[in-house]
């Protein structure tokens, strides 16, 4: 397996920060520049179904207080698609396709990650104060979690040889 986590020059900074391409492989995920509108008094930042996401929103739900060094996620979904934003503060998501793995480092609210399915995705790094926003395609269902990475990866092989892995861009 391998691990693309590249940094640049500058601490804490990784190359190619908020490209909305794929950093390296990226198991057929990418970064959504979300909409902002500055005004003096705050900035606004909106999703819509169908626009800023390619599927509608059946489920939010946010992740906060995770104490310092506790990681979150550590599965992938059969059918569910998901887009994660840093509301607050910042963390990294790792995702995965069985083959390669690649390390995406939110810390704007103006971005989110697309994951399709068939992604798994680990979520750490969180910095104090930081909240992780969940826009699901799906109501919650444990049936749909892969959380044993073997059974993953034999699933994802399964539909890649099936042809039936989306990628990012046509969820």
């Amino acid at each position: 397996m391998t691990v693309i986590d590249q940094r640049s020059p500058a601490p804490g900074r990784r190359v190619g920060d908020w490209d909305t391409r794929v950093q390296g492989p990226g198991s057929g995920c990418r970064l959504i520049d979300l909409p902002r509108i500055a005004d003096p008094r705050g900035n606004l930042t909106f999703v819509e179904s169908g626009d800023q996401v390619p599927f509608d929103i059946a489920r939010v739900y946010y992740l906060y207080d995770v104490p310092g060094g506790e990681s979150r996620g550590g599965h992938a979904h059969h059918g569910l698609q998901q887009l994660i934003v840093a509301a607050a503060g910042s963390f990294d998501v790792l995702v995965d396709d069985g083959t390669t793995s690649t390390r995406f480092h939110l810390n704007r609210s103006y971005y989110g990650l697309l994951l399709p399915r068939l992604v798994w995705r680990e979520l750490g790094n969180f910095s104090s104060g930081s909240v992780c926003l969940v826009l699901a395609s799906q109501p919650y269902a444990e049936d749909d979690y892969y959380r044993d990475y073997p059974a993953f990866v034999t699933a994802r092989r399964a539909a890649e040889a099936a042809g039936e892995v989306p990628d990012a861009a046509g969820l």
